[in-house]
């Protein structure tokens, strides 16, 4: 690879913590921010393929350029030059990893799960492939399976906080609260501005009956997302638990401003004036 082409694949790889395949959640705040990622997109796909044009073998840029595909949601590409890379070496066990990411986007579940295991076989320490192939168990219900494949993507990498924070969302569902916490703490630890983990953690901390706890993280969440109405919902119920009735009324007032027919909060905002002229 030459000192050129090594410039771009840190530039590309840099804001790849956003691509369609992350939890993460990722503020707008231009103008038009659509008008802005088009250009970005168009920058950075012609980048690579100007590369490529330089380099027609080199494996590591049709990845790249398929996980750009895959940032803007543009999956059926994305396949394409992962085939490609793949029919350069086909034990590049990222390439299967990633194709498999594309075609469960996409709703093909039965390539997705043979990608997964392809990926695995070649490498069987590689922690991306056992967290994707997760992801696939747990759409289906099958919570063991998702669990033990966490558990791997954990073992091998334990700075994987994608895998943490998806093994805590299943420990909830099956009330091991605070086991869940524990995995979301690890989560945050990876990501201190993971507000999708400090989201669910609230909800085991509210559980729990951890309230104060459970009320800072929801102000974290909040204080990100002001107008994220679940989060709005969880912090009025905590709010009422601590009788600071007043911010709970307001937390349900700024859900009816964000959705003004939302049944739910009609009727909490009125059961708790009604109990506060008591």
């Amino acid at each position: 690879m030459t000192r050129n082409q090594f410039i771009l694949l840190i530039g590309v790889l840099i804001p790849l913590n956003g691509c369609a395949t992350s939890n993460n959640t990722t503020l707008q705040s231009q103008k038009n921010p659509t008008f802005y990622q088009s250009e970005s997109k168009e920058k950075s796909i012609l980048s690579i393929k100007s590369a490529l044009h330089n380099d027609e073998k080199n494996l590591d840029l049709y990845i790249l350029l398929g996980k750009e595909y895959m940032r803007y949601y543009n999956f059926s590409e994305a396949i394409d030059s992962f085939n490609i890379a793949l029919s350069q070496d086909p034990r590049a066990f990222e390439a299967f990893n990633y194709r498999g990411e594309a075609h469960y986007l996409l709703g093909n579940f039965e390539q997705a799960i043979h990608d997964f295991d392809m990926s695995l076989t070649i490498n069987p320490f590689y922690s991306d492939a056992y967290y994707s192939r997760a992801k696939y168990y747990d759409g289906i219900n099958n919570s063991k399976l998702a669990l033990d494949d966490l558990d791997s993507a954990i073992k091998y990498n334990n700075k994987n906080f994608l895998a943490y924070q998806m093994r805590g969302k299943i420990k909830q569902r099956y009330k091991l609260h605070a086991d869940a916490i524990q995995d979301f703490d690890y989560s945050i630890s990876q990501r201190p501005n993971n507000v999708t983990a400090l989201y669910y953690r609230s909800l085991s901390y509210h559980q729990l009956g951890r309230l104060h706890n459970a009320l800072d993280d929801l102000n974290q969440v909040l204080n990100y997302d002001p107008s994220l109405v679940p989060a709005l919902f969880i912090r009025a119920d905590v709010l009422k638990d601590l009788n600071q009735i007043e911010d709970a009324i307001k937390d349900y007032e700024k859900i009816l401003s964000e959705e003004r027919n939302n049944a739910r909060a009609k009727k909490e905002l009125i059961k708790i004036k009604r109990a506060r002229r008591l």
